[in-house]
């Protein structure tokens, strides 16, 4: 039966036609996302070809005009994986493409199912998700100190930095993120460092990037996103320093899969579930090695047991100041004078390993950055600040 229509069957007229048109043409478009997954299946990679990307692309714009914007976001990812399949491109990951097709078919399961119980679109925001975020503003000052930050760049042409924030008083992480299209500003997200986050912010992103911040009259998200808006007033606070880190700081790597546990027992998770983000001090470390073939850089860590966590970082052009970094810290070459105590970064799970992407290297004892200005800090964020002559 219809969510749209009655008990007996016969449309429901207490519902806006606005409703109602958006449940038909959630109907369509579930029907529409069901047939292409099992033509995928039957199809299989091999068989992919160019014209397969862009029917997922025509079919995230379906997604969207139905307001399925969990699940349109889904079939872009999608579209870029049989993109670098067909391409041969060696970023290309089978987990990560199975990975996506199996969020599109469990979204499209529970909005199905959600739908068919009478549920109306606005009452299920946490599977269909939102065009735009909505903030709320917080009444109380917000302490922040920075944990780590990241430059990205998007297959859609846009490059940006992201700065977690530990904000005293509260258990989850929050974000603050400045993002621009590269056709007007590059493609390398470090040239975003020196700007001010907004005209009446005076603040760069390499300002909140490091000490410690009080936000008043800060207005945030239901994903943990701290909006930059007109009113905000930005001004120093009182450094934590170590502590901040307490809350998402591990030694024992059995900690990591107790919280990947965690996560993975509801499969669909809601948008303010971000990736595990986790700081890890290493009791041993090995060499990093490169592999142009595979398009990989990594090292494994180990924790005091000798249970391994794989660094991995892949070969792309926004992580080669990332991967420098990384070769200064654990390579064989010109090493840094200093020894981080922990990495702050992504965990994840991949073929059937623990992998950690790494954001930040935290030096408690601080180190000097000599390149691009000459400056003492405690976190050097890897994929935006150079450790070339750096001194500790």
């Amino acid at each position: 039966m219809s969510p749209a229509a009655n008990e007996r069957g016969t449309p429901r007229t207490d519902l806006p036609k606005r409703v109602r048109d958006q449940l038909e043409r959630m109907g369509r478009a579930l029907d529409a996302i069901d047939a292409l997954l099992r033509r995928l299946a039957l199809q299989g990679l091999q068989r992919m070809s160019s014209s397969s990307s862009a029917e997922l692309l025509a079919l995230s714009q379906t997604a969207h005009n139905a307001g399925l914007v969990r699940i349109e976001r889904q079939l872009e990812a999608l579209a870029t994986h049989v993109r670098r399949y067909t391409q041969r491109d060696p970023l290309f990951s089978m987990g990560d493409y199975a990975g996506a097709i199996n969020q599109v078919w469990l979204l499209s399961r529970a909005v199905r199912r959600r739908r068919e119980e009478g549920t109306l679109p606005a009452e299920m925001l946490d599977l269909v998700g939102e065009a735009r975020r909505t903030y709320t503003v917080v009444d109380e000052p917000m302490h922040l100190q920075p944990l780590g930050a990241w430059g990205w760049h998007t297959d859609s042409g846009f490059i940006g930095i992201t700065v977690a924030m530990w904000c005293e008083g509260r258990d989850d992480l929050l974000q603050v993120t400045n993002a621009r299209p590269a056709m007007h500003f590059g493609t390398d997200p470090a040239a975003l460092l020196r700007m001010h986050i907004s005209e009446t912010v005076g603040r760069s992103m390499r300002d909140l990037a490091h000490g410690a911040w009080l936000f008043e009259g800060a207005k945030l998200s239901r994903d943990g996103r701290l909006s930059i808006h007109r009113d905000l007033r930005v001004s120093e606070g009182a450094y934590k320093g170590g502590r901040a880190y307490a809350a998402c700081d591990v030694e024992d790597w059995r900690q990591l899969l107790d919280r990947l546990r965690d996560q993975e027992r509801a499969p669909v998770r809601a948008p303010t579930e971000a990736p595990l983000l986790a700081y890890v001090r290493p009791a041993f470390t090995d060499l990093l090695d490169v592999d142009h073939k595979r398009a990989r850089a990594g090292c494994t860590l180990a924790d005091a047991r000798r249970m391994p966590l794989r660094l991995s970082v892949p070969l792309r052009g926004e992580n080669n100041l990332l991967v420098d970094n990384l070769e200064r810290l654990y390579g064989t070459g010109v090493r840094v004078g200093a020894e981080p105590e922990g990495l702050f970064g992504r965990v994840s799970v991949s073929g059937g390993a623990l992998v950690f992407h790494p954001y930040t290297a935290v030096f408690p004892d601080g180190i000097t950055l000599r390149k691009g200005g000459l400056r003492r800090v405690h976190e050097v964020h890897l994929s935006l600040e150079s450790l070339e002559k750096a001194r500790g």
